[in-house]
């Protein structure tokens, strides 16, 4: 009878973490990644983000471009990480210790874990604030309280139903924006300020660029978590399409609608501009496409918490307990966050996403080049578990170009807080994501160029 349950256990909740995933457990094709990330980009927090794009300065046209170029640059970036997935099956952040050792990838653990927790905290005040524009009788804080638990609910389930949540959410709000844009059309053209193609400052068009870029970006860190049950035979062009139209697609047009909404009601932000044209049952379906969507950033979050804990102690492979436990704090965090600080969520949000692409970038640099250019996919799997493993405890050369990425990108940032010498020089122009992408990659193929130890390319 004990052995009947814990099988339909297995059955319905996942059960497994950070560790390697089997073949026996591996499942799956490309068109799933397909919906997966349609329906993971489908939805409200991409729409405020274009409206952002239109906020920032932009004209609709421009913001269309900007939107458009920064989407195609991102999601090119995490649709390569993403097929390390099936290859070696494991989450992207233990892959990570393949270039920069076993305790040296440990800086990556709290980065990308506080890039889940902005996350979640930000979609749930998108959620409320949408769900006050439909019930005004809860407070912001209450809503998002309320709207945390149906993600709670389906992270317990785990990962099969992560996916089934996107596919459910690919279909209702991809069908949803199709009705919001018509009866937008509907309502009137744009002023003409809007529909000017005079062009912005470079500064102004970058930071536009650099929004979408890190926003399809922010994946990378944990793409892998969501192709590592894939079977490794599982074709990698095929593969990397499929993730890189879903992407692309979803997050365009979701992107586009929100920057339309806000140039023909410049005096309302997005949720309240959907609210306005389409009425609440846009509204209801606006908060509903991002729950999935805090299930998904929880989950990775806390695998950055057992990643960081299994430096310590090698957790049990097949444990509901350990997946659960960092997963319900993770959550917590996020909701705590969103509770003390909606009130200045746009500035947040931005600055937020300014911050995480100077860290990701060179990071994305180093993984992408060993991965493809280095190893060109070969890696001890078993190392990534082990201090004593072939990638030692500090891969210096991944460390060190990572650095100097890191070093290149300052001269050029342009933040609230913080403007680099080269930034006016260039018209106020923040290229320090292209710049440290380069400098990072030129300079890690640099150093283990002749240098890798031959015993780290064996399987």
């Amino acid at each position: 009878m004990a052995a009947a349950r814990k099988e339909q256990l297995r059955r319905y909740v996942e059960n497994r973490h950070i560790d390697h995933i089997p073949a026996a457990a591996r499942h799956g094709k490309p068109w799933h990644q397909l919906a997966f990330w349609w329906g993971c980009n489908v939805n409200v927090f991409n729409v405020v983000l274009g409206g952002v794009t239109v906020t920032i300065g932009l004209t609709f046209w421009w913001a269309l471009i900007a939107i458009a170029v920064g989407t195609l640059i991102g999601a090119l970036l995490i649709a390569l990480h993403a097929t390390q997935g099936p290859r070696l099956g494991v989450p992207q952040s233990i892959q990570s210790r393949g270039q920069f050792g076993f305790y040296g990838a440990a800086f990556m653990f709290p980065a990308v874990l506080l890039l889940n927790v902005g996350f979640i905290a930000s979609e749930l005040v998108i959620q409320a604030q949408a769900m006050t524009g439909v019930n005004a009788s809860l407070t912001m804080p209450e809503w998002i309280g309320v709207l945390a638990i149906p993600s709670v609910v389906i992270g317990i389930f785990g990962y099969r139903w992560i996916h089934r949540g996107f596919q459910a959410t690919a279909a209702i709000v991809g069908v949803s924006l199709v009705i919001m844009v018509v009866q937008g059309v509907a309502r009137g053209s744009l002023p003409a300020s809007e529909m000017t193609l005079a062009r912005p400052s470079a500064g102004l068009f970058l930071a536009g660029v650099a929004l979408l870029v890190i926003d399809m970006l922010s994946f990378g860190p944990f793409v892998s978590d969501y192709t590592r049950y894939m079977p490794a035979r599982t074709n990698g062009r095929r593969l990397f399409w499929c993730i890189y139209a879903g992407n692309v697609l979803a997050t365009f047009i979701s992107c586009a609608i929100g920057a339309y909404l806000v140039a023909l009601l410049p005096s309302l932000d997005p949720v309240t501009a959907v609210g306005k044209i389409s009425g609440s049952w846009a509204l209801i379906v606006m908060t509903l496409s991002l729950v999935t969507a805090n299930t998904f950033n929880a989950y990775t979050g806390s695998f950055q918490v057992i990643a960081f804990g299994s430096m310590w102690r090698r957790f049990r492979a097949e444990s509901v307990t350990v997946r659960l436990v960092p997963f319900l704090a993770v959550m917590a965090v996020g909701i705590a966050i969103a509770c003390f600080g909606y009130r200045s969520f746009v500035t947040n949000l931005t600055n937020f996403l300014d911050v995480l692409l100077v860290l990701f970038i060179p990071w994305s640099a180093v993984n992408l080049a060993d991965y493809f250019m280095v190893r060109r996919g070969k890696y001890d799997v078993p190392s990534f578990f082990t201090a004593r493993g072939v990638y030692g405890r500090f891969a210096w050369r991944g460390l060190l170009a990572y650095a100097i990425g890191l070093a290149a990108e300052w001269p050029f940032i342009s933040q609230p807080d913080y403007t680099g010498p080269l930034v006016k020089v260039l018209g106020g122009a923040d290229i320090s994501w292209l710049v440290g992408w380069f400098v990072a990659a030129i300079a890690y193929l640099a150093l283990v160029t002749g240098l890798v130890d031959r015993t780290e390319l064996r399987m």
